[in-house]
Order: structure tokens, then sequence, then C-alpha cells
């Protein structure tokens, strides 16, 4: 499958600029819908926990909005990517019906396009940061790293929910209700080491527990990703066992996608 991804690359690559620009083509606006959401929303969260909750700095006089903003936007990526791709065969029927397409691509499509607009929010991180007088360290290039992960983990459950939506819509349904409540055990706008061990390890049986730390330490606490090698290695060993038990039903109901869609 990955072999599959690079050899049609130049298709993929096309298709996810075409996507970006096309999914807000008819409104004035445009793309811009797509940047202005997730500020808005992490503002009210701000607004909320620094002027409501009081909660003006955390792990050591840092700012609550330097802590808060990565790990809420890798999560806002997270999400977008996987609910989307999960979707992507329904959206893009009409490719699946082309009998020299290759189908595999197309979650992938959804995977790449939002991370586009990710990449203008790496960039406000750091902008955000110069406002604060956080100058930019080495840290933060392992950012690609952690973003490698997002994608990846996202790939996997799109290729896995991908191949059960054409069957059963119902599926994008449930991944509303799991990622509504991943938002809440993923800690995004509080501190897990406040809780007792044992809650913290429960929490970190979340695969996204690990990328929105981990965006906290290129953006915050300057921590390298080897530092963290039992989280690292669980990281993986889950994303790859989800990989391949999506690609092997992804490969096994794509000869029946024609018939459903």
């Amino acid at each position: 499958m990955i072999y599959s991804l690079w050899k049609d690359r130049k298709v993929l690559w096309e298709l996810a600029k075409n996507d970006c620009k096309a999914r807000f083509s008819s409104s004035m606006l445009g793309i811009v819908w797509t940047i202005l959401q997730p500020l808005i929303n992490m503002l009210v969260i701000w607004l909320v926990f620094q002027v409501g909750f009081k909660t003006s700095n955390l792990s050591g006089d840092i700012p609550f909005i330097i802590w808060y903003m990565p790990a809420f936007l890798i999560w806002n990526y997270f999400q977008e990517a996987a609910s989307q791709s999960a979707g992507s065969l329904l959206e893009y029927s009409y490719l699946v019906k082309k009998v020299n397409f290759n189908v595999d691509i197309i979650p992938a499509i959804k995977i790449l396009s939002n991370g586009f607009i990710h990449l203008f929010f790496i960039l406000f991180i750091v902008f955000i940061n110069l406002c604060y007088e956080k100058l930019p360290t080495v840290y933060y290039f392992q950012v690609i790293y952690y973003f490698f992960c997002a994608a990846a983990f996202s790939m996997a459950l799109g290729w896995l929910c991908s191949s059960i939506a054409p069957y059963a819509t119902d599926i994008m349904n449930v991944i509303s209700i799991i990622i509504q409540v991943g938002f809440w055990i993923t800690p995004i706008f509080w501190d897990p080491s406040s809780l007792k061990d044992t809650a913290q390890v429960l929490l970190r049986i979340n695969p996204m527990y690990y990328v929105c730390m981990g965006y906290r330490d290129c953006f915050v606490y300057e921590t390298w990703f080897f530092e963290h090698p039992i989280q690292t290695a669980y990281f993986w060993v889950v994303t790859i066992l989800i990989w391949i038990f999506g690609v092997r039903l992804y490969r096994k109901s794509k000869v029946h996608f024609d018939d459903v869609l």
C-alpha cells in the first residue's frame, strides 16, 4: 500500500490540492473558514480557562495559550483528517467507478489536504511564541516527526473506516462520537501530571496522547522524542497493527466498492 501511494504520488498531490481548494469554493471567504473555525474554538477555550477559571500559567510560568495551543491544533488536524478520510470513498465515489484509477490513494487525499492547512497552524504556533518572546529552538524540528505520527495514525484509521463506510454509513456517526470522547480524554486543555499515576497510565492508552504531548515537547517542554522510548514503541505498535488490519480489510472490500457506491 505504501508503494501504491508512492507510485501515484503526483496524482495524489494534485487531488489533495484540488480538495483543499474546492472544500469551500462556494463561499465568499473560501478556505479561510477552515482556518477561522479552529482559531475561534481555540480562542473560546482560552478565554474560558484563562479569564474564567484564572488559569494564567502552567508548568512553571508558561502562559496557558503557549501550553494549550500545540496540543489543540494537532488534535484538530487528526479529527479532520481521520473523519474525512473515513468518508472519502463516499465523497469520491465517481473516482471509484473509473476503471484505471487507483482507489488505494483516495483516503490519503484527505490526510494530505488537511496537512496543507496544518502547515499554516504550525507557523501560527511559532508566531504566537514569538509574540511571547519565546524564540525558536532546535526542538522545533521534531514537529516534522510528530506530524508524521499523526498522519500515519490518521491514515491507518482512514483505511480501516473507509473500507466499512460504503457498506454501513453509520460508521461515520460512530467515528464522530469516538472523536468527541477522545477530545476530553486527551490532555489538550488540562495537565496530565496533576492526575494520579494510575490515571496517567490509562490515558497513555490513547495513541493521540503521545502525539499531543509530543507537540508540547517541541514547543513548550523542549524534550526529544527518544526520551520517551516506551510510549514511542507503544504508539508505533498500535499504529502499525491498525494499519495492517485496515489495509487488509480495505483490499478485501475494494472489489465490491463499485457495486455499493
